[in-house]
């Protein structure tokens, strides 16, 4: 007989870093403007602004609920965006945690990396970490 443990999980939706979060909302609002300055410049709406349109609001969907991460006690695991592979920090390679009141600066292997979570979010990350003693 073999019992398979389950780690608890908690899922968080996430931001990446302040320059990473302006350049990917702004390529997101690029749609946007297309279709409105498609629908302005011919005076009357058209299919090609209705798929501008379109398009600006599955990414924006998508940048807003696809971006997770799940945070078990050994692990996080990052959902990113139009990336096939996941993002997966071992909770022990985690060094010089900071946090900031919805910011979280962690260094990773050397690499600093920056995300923006809720409230409740950075608090569940904290005690995580603290039960794993990262300091």
């Amino acid at each position: 007989m073999t019992f398979i443990i389950m780690e608890e999980e908690t899922r968080y939706f996430y931001q990446p870093d302040l320059t990473g979060t302006i350049i990917s909302w702004c390529w997101t609002f690029l749609f946007f403007i297309a279709g409105l300055v498609i629908w302005l410049e011919i005076t009357h709406f058209q299919w090609l602004s209705a798929l501008f349109f379109a398009v600006f609001v599955i990414l924006a969907l998508l940048e807003w609920r696809r971006r997770t991460v799940v945070i078990t006690p050994t692990k996080m695991v990052f959902n990113r965006l139009l990336q096939k592979q996941y993002l997966v920090i071992p909770i022990s390679d985690i060094r010089q945690p900071e946090f900031t009141k919805h910011t979280v600066t962690i260094t990773v292997n050397g690499e600093v990396m920056s995300f923006t979570f809720t409230t409740k979010a950075i608090a569940r990350l904290k005690l995580a970490l603290k039960q794993q003693g990262v300091q």
